[in-house]
């Protein structure tokens, strides 16, 4: 889960079989790894100069759909890496490998990043023409100065540009990306930044705080960020601007004008299934999560002799499941309803940690509406707190 805060070997089938319940319309993450550049704040799964190999690895995913066969979606997300890195012709291969494997809802929600150097207008055209629906698009900053810092290799015209090249292909359904707290960064310059990305019209929008993850070259490079009373001062100060807006908040770190939120992410907030294909994905089916190996090479070595390329599996009990899904339900502004969540696994939340609840109730942090709880303003400041408290 990206953004806010920081909360954190058999044989392919032959003859796969289709998924039980295919019916309960799982959504699918498909990981694209390539990459331009790798950007400072980045830890994710990326790889650099690999474009050669960009067909062996859409083979590669190809082998994994295979064993999901005729299962229904609900939801597609196509994250990265940056998947409009491809050329045209590796985008109609991979989207030809989803149409022959999976089937689409007809209210499919169909996501894919893009960043603003690799969308010129035909393939903001192919994107839509092929399906997709929806664009998160990573802007992260509208100020050149900042993108520099962060490595990027687009600069603000660009940015602009390629929303407006997506509009012209015919989406009307887009997220930008946005962050903030960058060391030095004063509040007229996030006001102004807010200001200018709020006006270039996009239905959706994601804000993510600057953070140190280890294997990004800001770690290498020891930065400090801005301590957490100021993070916290220029989070609600963003929160407080966009509620001048359209746009409404449902999430810590996400923002939608009404009937845009992401179906996809809130399938993994209510602790939906998914499936994950590409190297360092996640799955989550029938209470079992597995996670594909994070190594390129080795995916590409695995799937080449149509071997899995798990890396490891896992069940979690039900009342670790509880717990987890009710810390993620905080995150939401609409919190969540304990009497659902106990139905729904079979257990309760603990008497010490009701107790623990009902302190943080009286300290103004939780509010509870009946079996309705819900993090306040003040707690969404410190979910790091409130989460360790609990576990």
């Amino acid at each position: 889960m990206k953004g806010g805060f920081s909360f954190r070997d058999g044989r392919f089938d032959r003859n796969p079989k289709i998924l039980k319940n295919s019916s309960s319309m799982t959504s699918l993450y498909v990981h694209i790894p390539f990459c331009q550049k790798k950007c400072f704040y980045c830890s994710f799964v990326v790889t650099i100069g690999q474009d050669d190999r960009i067909n062996a690895y859409l083979d590669g995913l190809d082998g994994e759909a295979k064993r999901y066969q005729n299962t229904e979606l609900r939801t597609i997300y196509v994250g990265g890496g940056t998947p409009t890195h491809m050329g045209l012709g590796q985008l109609k291969k991979l989207f030809s490998i989803l149409k022959q494997n999976f089937r689409f809802r007809s209210d499919c929600e169909w996501t894919l990043e893009a960043n603003p150097e690799g969308l010129d207008l035909d393939k903001a055209k192919l994107l839509k023409d092929y399906g997709v629906n929806r664009v998160s698009l990573g802007v992260q900053s509208l100020n050149d100065r900042y993108l520099k810092y962060l490595g990027r290799t687009h600069d603000s015209h660009q940015a602009i540009k390629a929303f407006e090249n997506l509009r012209q292909a015919g989406f009307t359904n887009i997220n930008l990306d946005l962050m903030y707290s960058f060391p030095g960064q004063t509040s007229e310059e996030i006001k102004e930044d807010v200001a200018v990305l709020v006006g270039l019209g996009s239905e959706h929008l994601s804000l993510y705080t600057l953070t140190i993850e280890d294997e990004s070259r800001f770690y290498a490079r020891r930065l400090e960020l801005e301590d957490g009373a100021v993070q916290a001062q220029q989070y609600s100060l963003v929160v407080s601007l966009l509620k001048q807006t359209a746009f409404r908040q449902y999430e810590i770190s996400n923002f939608a004008r009404p009937g845009f939120q992401s179906r996809h992410n809130l399938n993994y907030w209510q602790g939906g299934e998914y499936i994950g294909l590409g190297v360092g994905a996640h799955s989550h089916l029938s209470g079992e999560r597995s996670w594909n190996v994070s190594r390129f090479q080795e995916y590409l070595s695995l799937t080449r002799q149509h071997k899995r390329p798990v890396a490891g599996k896992e069940r979690l009990g039900h009342e670790d499941r509880f717990m987890e899904l009710f810390l993620v339900g905080l995150r939401m502004n609409e919190g969540l309803r304990l009497k659902d969540l106990g139905r729904k696994l079979g257990c309760a939340l603990p008497s010490f940690q009701r107790s623990i609840v009902d302190q943080m109730i009286e300290q103004g942090l939780l509010a509870q509406e009946e079996d309705h709880l819900k993090a306040t303003d003040t707690g969404r400041l410190v979910l790091d707190e409130i989460a360790a408290r609990l576990i």
